[in-house]
């Protein structure tokens, strides 16, 4: 099926990486667009941002993100928008199936995106203000730390070592590639285009 050249693809940045080896880009058939993935920790604006983009909108979109805000699900209802499937955004990378079986297992997941970020994450946004606070809800919270390496870049074997020490815990290279992602996005512009089609 041909997708429409006026699609736009609207994603967090956390996948800006993975959409580029994939082949999608800013010039492409589908025109991407890619907000900061920080924006997750900040559901409110990134909800006043998506629905500032979509509202009123004769494009089409898709939206690459999990539940991110509040609204996500009434975008993705929204004449001409469709989300890929996937309540974050591990499990768009890694599958339904796998992704609930690993977050049964108790694993906290580590994005490669997110990972050259860690301590801001964890010590200004998640407000980890201590080693031994961080390491006290790691170890009560999960079982298991996974870095999910889609094979676009190389791993951060130091980045990875200095988030082992702070917080206590090893650190599990988990290959993972870009199968999943893709898969979602072609479902998702297909039913983008489908709809379009009704």
């Amino acid at each position: 099926m041909t997708q429409s050249p006026e699609a736009t693809i609207i994603a967090c940045g956390i996948f800006r990486k993975e959409l580029a080896a994939l082949g999608y880009s800013h010039k492409g058939a589908e025109k991407l667009v890619c907000l900061n993935s920080m924006l997750h920790m900040r559901p409110s604006l990134l909800d006043e941002l998506l629905d500032g983009m979509l509202r009123g909108k004769a494009q089409r979109h898709l939206l690459v993100y999990g539940d991110c805000c509040p609204h996500m699900d009434q975008f993705a209802r929204m004449d001409g928008v469709r989300r890929v499937a996937g309540v974050n955004c591990c499990e768009i990378i890694l599958g339904h199936d796998r992704y609930r079986e690993l977050r049964r297992a108790g694993v906290f997941f580590f994005m490669p995106e997110w990972t050259r970020r860690w301590e801001r994450v964890f010590k200004k946004e998640l407000g980890f203000t201590t080693q031994e606070t961080a390491q006290e809800f790691m170890r009560e919270m999960h079982t298991r730390l996974i870095y999910l390496d889609t094979g676009v870049g190389e791993v951060p074997r130091d980045t990875l070592a200095d988030i082992e020490t702070y917080l206590g815990m090893p650190v599990e290279v988990f290959p993972v590639g870009l199968g999943q992602l893709e898969a979602a996005l072609l479902a998702g512009l297909q039913s983008l285009n489908a709809a379009g089609d009704a």
